[in-house]
């Protein structure tokens, strides 16, 4: 991945608030381009380095304050709390040693120091040198590799040649719109697509220490994917970028089959059907139907309305219809409890009947009734 690949693909990682992780060789500019990137972007950043901190500096250092155990938090979670946004750099990330490691996990997944929470505006980036090459370095914890999405940093021979000669480029702000979590319901019904298919992809931590200190399949790493995904869907980024965003949290071999997926899925965008439920047209796939329901289902409780909660009810009714019941009820039962006031259940549901009973919404008595014993032995 070129060098502006990677600067794209910190930024939709940063806007989607996930961790991101650097690997690059000693001196190639990761800490330089890191500032660069804060600067651009015009927030502030509290760089710390984990070679010469102690579990404490993560966990807390445990003090008695008015007869009470606290977990202090030290200085530099102290200056990034409250903070609208900012940026919070550890440097040298591999250098720190496995009991420190264990402090960082709930830094880096929760934005807690101690006892201080550092809030939803703080996000995570670290640098790291393979642990062969790190001074005093260890391989990454499997369970802390696993919070982090993985970027191969490098430098571009023309951008050292061109900064030698004093002309080093400013990284460049990535134009992300603000609505970018309206495309999130769409990355995750396909990722719920893929892994309804690819079971065997949804948690694959390896074996070798090595790479599983890297980037693997998780429930963790999928949920984030939905969220990078949907932030790169909402910018110009670059198709390297975004692979290097899907590999970076899954994993290569986890990323190509899923991209070759994606482009074989050819999905209806949920909008158009909430637009004209009757255009719904049966996929080939059960897989590919359990990824209409997830988008339609999605799209509809993104932006809830009275009209648009029917018209998801509709098309959910239109996919029963379909031959695949019990695939749109899934899509069903997340609706019927958030049914907006003044909203009219449209026409086709009494196909979900338990489901409606148990919501409120149709008799018991109106349920369909299945054919006694003595019918169907009649009919047959």
């Amino acid at each position: 991945m070129q060098q502006s690949d990677c600067l794209q693909a910190i930024q939709i990682a940063v806007e989607a608030n996930v961790p991101v992780l650097l690997w690059g060789e000693p001196g190639t500019g990761k800490t330089a381009a890191v500032n660069g990137l804060a600067a651009a972007m015009g927030v502030p950043i509290e760089t710390v380095l984990a070679s010469l901190r102690e579990p404490s500096d993560f966990g807390g250092l445990p003090v008695v304050i008015d007869g009470e155990m606290r977990l202090v938090a030290p200085d530099w979670a102290r200056r990034l709390a409250g903070l609208p946004k900012a940026v919070c750099f550890f440097d040298e990330i591999t250098t720190a040693a496995p009991s420190t490691q264990k402090s960082l996990l709930r830094v880096v997944h929760e934005r807690v120091v101690g006892d201080l929470a550092l809030g939803s505006g703080v996000r995570m980036i670290a640098a790291a040198n393979s642990a062969d090459v790190a001074a005093g370095g260890w391989d990454l914890a499997p369970p802390l590799a696993n919070r982090f999405v993985h970027l191969e940093w490098g430098l571009d021979a023309a951008v050292v040649a061109q900064g030698i000669l004093g002309h080093w480029p400013t990284p460049q702000p990535l134009v992300i719109a603000d609505d970018w979590p309206a495309h999130a319901a769409a990355q995750a019904s396909v990722i719920a697509g893929f892994l309804s298919a690819r079971p065997d992809l949804v948690h694959c931590r390896p074996d070798d220490e090595i790479q599983g200190g890297r980037a693997w399949p998780s429930p963790r790493s999928w949920d984030a994917l939905h969220r990078v995904l949907a932030v790169a869907a909402a910018s110009d980024a670059s198709p390297d970028a975004r692979f290097g965003l899907v590999a970076g949290l899954v994993g290569d071999a986890a990323a190509i089959e899923f991209v070759r997926y994606e482009r074989d899925l050819d999905l209806p965008n949920p909008e158009e059907l909430l637009a004209r439920p009757s255009s719904y047209r049966k996929p080939a796939r059960d897989d590919q139907v359990h990824a209409v329901v997830a988008s339609v289902t999605a799209a509809t409780l993104h932006d809830l309305s009275a009209a648009r909660w029917a018209a998801g009810l509709e098309v959910l009714a239109v996919i029963a219809g379909e031959g695949h019941v019990d695939i749109a009820a899934v899509g069903v039962r997340q609706l019927v409890g958030r049914q907006p006031a003044g909203a009219v259940p449209p026409a086709g549901l009494a196909v979900f009947g338990p489901i409606l009973v148990e919501a409120g919404m149709l008799p018991e008595s109106a349920q369909p009734s299945k054919p006694s014993s003595a019918r169907r032995r009649r009919s047959a």
